[in-house]
């Protein structure tokens, strides 16, 4: 049985460059309707919402693609947004280096963290690879809690610079919502054409039925690896966005409770979905703002949204459209007959 061959080096550039032909005219509807949006908020909080919303969804689709599309589960990726956000911080303030330069560099760092802990985790069932990325993610959190001379401990770094691209630097949060809204609607472009492509296919393929997948000639080993990979940098990229939008980053941001919540958010959304990891972050961020003053129970309110999607949404909000579809498509089929 011959091996399905490997993606090229090219393939990354190859879905970004199609992605931007094929989908011209929505690249350019979003922008105008997020430049529109954007400076109509004169509010800098719920522009600030927004951002947090984008931020969110960046991440929720890099584990998607984890858990989602390859089943591969995860409660770790706490770890992968801290190391991005720890990452560009130090990056651009202790070594210098230009603030976009240092996001990139800080996701590629995030996805090489990715690719040690696939080595292992790709020969995990599903029960003890949640041990491993659970374990990831704590040793991620106690190093920048440990590491004072580099990370400043719990007293966090203040003063992280704003992001500059091509002499503009974005200062206000309208700003950044246009950034970071273009940015979320390429990485679901992206995602739509990766998965609709050959590796897509092998990832769905490895969720089946890994047994079934290498009987096939697919390589199991490598298409986990790659797809924790790109998790990982999707979340890197994230936490990067995060701290330069915040300003501050502190080890309490980046608790266990983190990757809770990232995963609430997956699964209430809809798990193996363009939009559900937009739609359950957006939710999601605007419930915990509401209930600023029940902090303390936040978790529980997460519990909350875990137990409707187990009872009432097991396929997240956006099953509840494919349902509404095919409901629709039954009608029209009885009426037509």
């Amino acid at each position: 049985m011959q091996e399905v061959s490997k993606p090229t080096k090219s393939t990354v550039w190859n879905v970004l460059r199609g992605t931007i032909l094929e989908h011209k005219g929505a690249v350019i509807g979003v922008l105008f309707i997020g430049t529109v949006v954007a400076y109509m908020l004169q509010e800098r909080y719920l522009a600030l919402i927004l951002c947090f919303i984008c931020i969110n969804s960046i991440a929720v689709s890099g584990l998607d693609i984890l858990f989602g599309y390859t089943g591969q589960v995860s409660f770790g990726h706490a770890g992968f947004y801290a190391i991005g956000a720890y990452g560009s911080t130090l990056l651009s303030m202790k070594l210098g280096i230009p603030v976009i330069l240092s996001v990139i560099l800080a996701a590629l760092l995030a996805t090489f963290f990715g690719m040690i802990i696939a080595f292992p985790a790709s020969k995990l069932v599903k029960h003890f690879l949640s041990l491993l990325t659970i374990a990831f993610g704590q040793m991620v959190f106690m190093f920048i809690s440990v590491t004072d001379k580099i990370t400043n401990g719990f007293s966090g770094i203040m003063n992280v610079p704003n992001i500059t691209f091509f002499g503009y630097t974005f200062v206000s949060n309208q700003s950044y919502f246009f950034l970071f809204a273009l940015v979320t609607l390429l990485v679901i472009i992206s995602k739509k054409r990766l998965i609709n492509s050959r590796v897509g296919r092998a990832f769905i393929a490895l969720r089946e039925n890994p047994h079934a997948a290498a009987g096939m000639g697919i390589n199991v080993r490598y298409y986990k690896i790659l797809a924790f990979s790109l998790s990982a940098f999707l979340t890197g990229l994230a936490g990067a966005f995060y701290a330069h939008l915040v300003g501050f980053i502190s080890p309490d941001t980046f608790m266990s409770n983190q990757s809770n919540i990232f995963m609430t958010m997956l699964l209430f959304g809809g798990i193996a979905s363009y939009l559900g990891p937009v739609i359950g972050s957006a939710i999601l961020v605007i419930v915990t703002e509401l209930m600023q003053s029940f902090v303390s129970y936040q978790m529980l309110i997460y519990a909350f949204f875990i137990l409707a999607v187990l009872f009432y949404l097991p396929n997240g909000v956006v099953g509840i459209y494919e349902k509404m579809r095919m409901i629709l498509l039954r009608r029209k089929e009885r009426k037509v007959n």
